[in-house]
């Protein structure tokens, strides 16, 4: 039987919803062999225009509605006021975005999701950020330090840059065996050489009592020592949407200044 693509129902999701639309899709993953659930917010008097597009990835435990309606509750009017799409993925609760023996979160997220969003919408392949918080700020993190030439941004906010420490209870060894010494190259610190040379614009935020601002400031320390340009913020606030919530709108309007200014 031939599966289809996707299938894509127009959806409100809550009251508020201003004048864009959301749409609720299953795009299937032809990696993993399921569908995979999304949501994609875009302005709702799209011109010819491209648009950028910011994919955004949701923490560990999380999901897209959770994310629209609870995480990031300001994306809806930000999608319309500032002529971005943002595409909200399911990350399968704790995948940690990872290319793992069962799960292919990382193929799906840089070749099939990207491909399907630039097929399906006005998407602008030039201004792509990938973005997210806690394990979805590694993703997006290990995910766009592998694959620059698809993202032209990443962002971080209170992000795990090495889950090894705490795998063990965050889903990690049904992901990757029961061996920490294994799990490390799929860390986003393991993976900080390759930006030796990139182009994106980095961005990280975390709060200063957040439990993982030790690791970010690591991680911008590394950044320093390679000579890799990157904004790092630090404000107040723990790991929670409180925080996250703020810091991630920052964060949407350095992308929107950066792709306005990107040819």
């Amino acid at each position: 039987m031939i599966k289809s693509l996707f299938a894509l129902v127009v959806t409100c999701i809550g009251t508020e919803m201003f004048s864009q639309k959301v749409d609720s899709l299953n795009i299937y993953s032809t990696s993993m062999k399921k569908e995979i659930k999304t949501l994609v917010v875009h302005p709702s008097n799209e011109k010819n225009e491209k648009l950028p597009t910011v994919y955004i990835l949701h923490g560990y435990s999380g999901y897209p509605k959770r994310t629209l309606t609870q995480d990031i509750p300001s994306l809806a009017k930000l999608s319309e006021e500032m002529q971005m799409i943002f595409v909200l993925p399911d990350g399968n609760y704790d995948s940690w975005y990872i290319d793992s023996p069962n799960l292919k979160y990382e193929t799906f997220i840089a070749q099939e999701l990207t491909g399907f969003i630039q097929k399906k919408y006005n998407s602008d392949q030039s201004k792509s950020a990938l973005m997210g918080w806690s394990m979805g700020g590694h993703g997006a993190l290990y995910i766009g330090e592998r694959h620059q030439n698809t993202f032209s941004a990443i962002g971080s906010v209170c992000g795990v840059i090495d889950f090894v420490p705490f795998g063990k209870e965050y889903g990690v060894p049904k992901l990757l065996g029961e061996n920490p010494e294994k799990w490390t190259s799929y860390t986003a610190i393991s993976q900080i050489d390759k930006l030796k040379d990139s182009r994106q614009k980095i961005l990280i935020s975390c709060g200063i009592d957040d439990p993982l601002i030790s690791q970010n400031r690591k991680f911008h320390e590394q950044l320093i020592k390679l000579n890799i340009p990157h904004i790092y913020e630090e404000r107040p606030g723990a790991h929670d949407a409180a925080y996250w919530s703020k810091a991630a709108v920052i964060q949407i309007f350095q992308l929107k200044q950066f792709f306005a200014n990107h040819d």
